[in-house]
């Protein structure tokens, strides 16, 4: 594998190395049997719709309001509230969000720029952006007092008409086309818990032209790459953990790739928090979404096979996983280079009807009320579902598919995952069906990676 000034030169075994992640461990024993059950996707739910996203909101809000009350008011659209009790914490955000940015492009410059940097070097400049990161995320809890009267996402739906405008051309052509190829940069490599860790990134194919698509790799301890497993990531300071049973893969001889989603993480848009541009917009933002998603996977594929004489498999959960599904049907137009051997998926549906009429999450945001006064109805959108769910056309084999649903999952309803398992004829033995619901089902793998034992067995047999 190359560093970044071209050399396969790894660090030394012998020297520092990052400490252990967070991972839930402690869902593996009786705790996960307590815990993962229906009951805490109810207060997971209420958790994300009615704390996170509204908090998430007044933080982003103040991240970009340069510590100025008025502008935070303007941000949030609340002018008839008193927020000069808020003008501290602003303040606190204001000063953080710049602090961050500082810590970030000294990061890009140790891990991109620097010829030979120092293992010690690395692991401060890393330690120090993730403390960092985790401080943004520590920082929403400043707004509890204002969270009820803060709108939990920054509207701006697109009626069906702006939709037509925008989209249409893509339904009379070839809906996700095979991108050209981009440069991916390898960053220095750093020790971790798992082994070697570096990061990619490349100009993201589709979408603004300054925005930066990123990836980070995990490889097998001892370099020997025997497949290469490419999840659809989202929010990297969040979901680090869920990803501790993937990144357990690389034991086995799979390198485990995370990229970082369209405006989630570092690249969501200034003023919003990692996802909120996608679910503000409605079908909008889930169709230039995935188009954007389903593009850079054809890339990351493309990077890991000229990278590696390896199988690859694709997997995700959740909005990840409704990614990974809608790839393994286009990729039957792309090049063979850029089709994935085996896929995984984890909590998904096949219909986005029931996504945007039916789903709990929908109905707790606000959401499936806001695109209805918008105009939308289940059958105006069927007309964009090409470009919001899996096509006809599969390039995976069905014994390479495996797919965990959840019974009791109504964030994207478990009648849907099971009828694409039935159309794509996926095998009993590869279909895991459990008493859990959304949160706990992604969740469940830190208890239960039998689904990803699976994976791995059909990814290495491709």
């Amino acid at each position: 594998m190359l560093n970044s000034d071209g050399s396969n030169r790894l660090p030394n075994a012998e020297s520092c190395r990052l400490p252990a992640g967070h991972n839930y461990r402690f869902l593996a024993g009786p705790h996960g049997n307590l815990i993962l059950r229906p009951w805490f996707d109810t207060i997971a739910l209420n958790f994300v719709a009615s704390w996170f996203c509204p908090l998430s909101r007044a933080w982003a809000a103040a991240s970009i309001s340069d510590g100025l009350i008025d502008r935070f008011r303007e941000e949030l659209d609340v002018p008839s509230l008193n927020l000069a009790q808020f003008a501290s914490a602003i303040r606190k955000v204001s000063i953080a969000h710049a602090e961050f940015r500082d810590i970030s492009e000294a990061w890009e410059r140790i891990f991109f720029t620097t010829k030979d940097p120092a293992q010690r070097d690395l692991i401060d400049s890393y330690t120090a952006l993730f403390k960092s990161e985790q401080r943004q995320l520590a920082m929403r809890r400043f707004f509890l007092s204002l969270r009820p009267h803060v709108p939990p996402l920054k509207w701006e739906i697109a009626t069906p008409e702006e939709v037509e405008a925008k989209q249409a051309g893509r339904l009379a052509g070839c809906m996700f086309t095979n991108p050209e190829n981009s440069e991916i940069v390898q960053s220095a490599s750093i020790l971790g818990e798992w082994g070697e860790e570096y990061h990619l990134k490349m100009c993201a194919p589709v979408g603004s032209t300054d925005d930066i698509a990123r990836a980070h790799v995990f490889m097998p301890e001892d370099g020997e790459v025997k497949g290469t497993l490419h999840g659809i990531g989202l929010e990297p300071v969040m979901w680090d953990a869920l990803a501790h049973p993937a990144k357990a893969l690389t034991r086995q001889g799979i390198r485990v790739v995370l990229p970082t989603g369209p405006w989630h993480g570092r690249r969501a848009p200034k003023g919003l928090f990692g996802g909120e541009h996608i679910l503000r917009r409605g079908p909008l933002g889930f169709i230039e979404g995935f188009h954007a998603w389903v593009s850079e996977v054809a890339l990351w594929i493309r990077w890991a096979r000229t990278t590696a004489d390896a199988p690859v498999g694709l997997g995700g959960v959740s909005l990840g996983a409704l990614t990974a599904q809608i790839a393994a049907t286009a990729a039957s137009d792309w090049s063979e280079s850029d089709r994935p051997d085996a896929l995984l998926l984890i909590t998904t549906t096949g219909d986005m009807r029931s996504v945007a009429f039916e789903s709990n999450i929908g109905e707790k945001l606000g959401l499936t009320n806001e695109i209805k006064n918008y105009g939308w109805t289940e059958e105006n959108l069927e007309r964009w579902l090409p470009l919001l769910q899996p096509g006809q056309s599969l390039a995976v084999k069905p014994e390479k598919i495996v797919m965990l649903l959840g019974s009791a999952d109504r964030l994207t309803p478990f009648e849907g995952g099971v009828a694409l398992a039935e159309q794509w004829k996926i095998p009993e033995e590869n279909l895991f069906i459990r008493r859990q619901g959304h949160f706990s089902g992604a969740l469940g793998l830190s208890h239960d990676a039998t689904p990803l034992k699976r994976f791995a067995t059909a990814l290495l047999q491709a």
